[in-house]
């Protein structure tokens, strides 16, 4: 339970330094032209910081926000994996750049990480509701 209290700041802080870096990055990197078209892009990604904050505020009656968190983190993932296949920009002969993989990679293992804390938050928000359940039915019974 105490690893949870943590854990759901811990997301919603990740949540939100994860899409100010994103639209530093896409700044950065396309800097001198016009970055807005590519800032759109990041546009979706601000609802995960906003799912976040709801399942810390109230994760039992906000759990209908858990299996899309879930859905828009895999595809995020397999996205994220797919383009970095695709994408022969980013391996060279001589090494990887050191200026294009490493946000990839911390948006890869931050988005992973981000997938098992949401697991352990289910995982316990049903432990809790099957407690609640059971008590109820006790004093039922009763």
């Amino acid at each position: 339970m105490l690893l949870v209290r943590i854990l759901k700041p811990a997301l919603f802080i990740y949540e939100c330094i994860r899409i100010i870096a994103l639209t530093f990055i896409l700044i950065y990197i396309f800097y001198g032209t016009s970055s807005i078209p590519w800032l759109a892009f990041t546009a979706p990604v601000a609802l995960f910081p906003i799912m976040a904050l709801f399942l810390w505020i109230d994760t039992v009656n906000f759990k209908a926000y858990i299996p899309l968190y879930i859905t828009g983190k895999c595809i995020g993932l397999f996205s994220l994996a797919l383009w970095s296949v695709i994408s022969g920009q980013n391996i060279t002969k001589s090494g990887i750049p050191l200026f294009y993989l490493p946000p990839e990679i911390v948006f890869f293992f931050g988005d992973l990480l981000t997938l098992a804390v949401i697991f352990i938050i289910f995982r316990n928000m049903q432990k809790s509701l099957n407690k609640q359940e059971t008590i109820t039915e006790e004093r039922q019974c009763e």
